[in-house]
């Protein structure tokens, strides 16, 4: 037999608590453990769902890791062919093979700079970046003190604990 959804039996045993706190009988305390019993079958259920889950996920990450190592070592494969080929035609003074489905050419590429020593590089060639960014841990200790930091508030939230 299926339970009822875990916020059905939560509402049963506040209910319950509610109306039968003030009546000190022995079906009374049967009622809430058998609530509590359900509530807490229910939660217990939903959190091996969780861990059924996190397996699952776990898996997927690991199927994702090896995909991309495989497409790397694919994509590193794919430029070690290409610049064969190209050493090759450069080798063999080829600057053009033209076949039935494409074209290769070896083509300049636009200049670039090659900085060997930063250091040796003058000023004026420098740019300075600054980022700000909000220091979220001297904030939270400001908080804690009783300091009011305009922009921000402390709050304490709970988490789910499983063992």
């Amino acid at each position: 037999m299926a339970l009822p959804v875990l916020y059905e039996i939560a509402k049963d045993y506040r209910d319950a608590l509610e109306e039968l706190t003030d009546i000190e009988d022995e079906a009374v305390v049967d009622t809430l453990e058998g609530l509590k019993g359900t509530l807490e079958t229910k939660s217990e259920n939903i959190i091996k769902f969780t861990q059924n889950l996190n397996g699952t996920i776990n898996a997927m990450k690991e199927a994702e890791k090896n995909m991309a190592d495989r497409r790397k070592k694919l994509e590193k494969k794919v430029l070690g062919i290409k610049k064969y080929v190209k050493n090759v035609m450069e080798e063999n003074q080829i600057n053009k093979i033209e076949t039935v489905n494409f074209d290769l050419t070896i083509r300049k590429n636009p200049p670039k700079a090659i900085i060997e020593d930063e250091e040796m590089i003058p000023k004026d060639y420098i740019d300075t970046q600054v980022i700000e960014k909000v220091n979220v841990n001297k904030v939270k200790e400001e908080l804690k003190k009783g300091t009011t930091v305009q922009g921000a508030r402390l709050i304490q939230e709970t988490r789910l604990d499983i063992k």
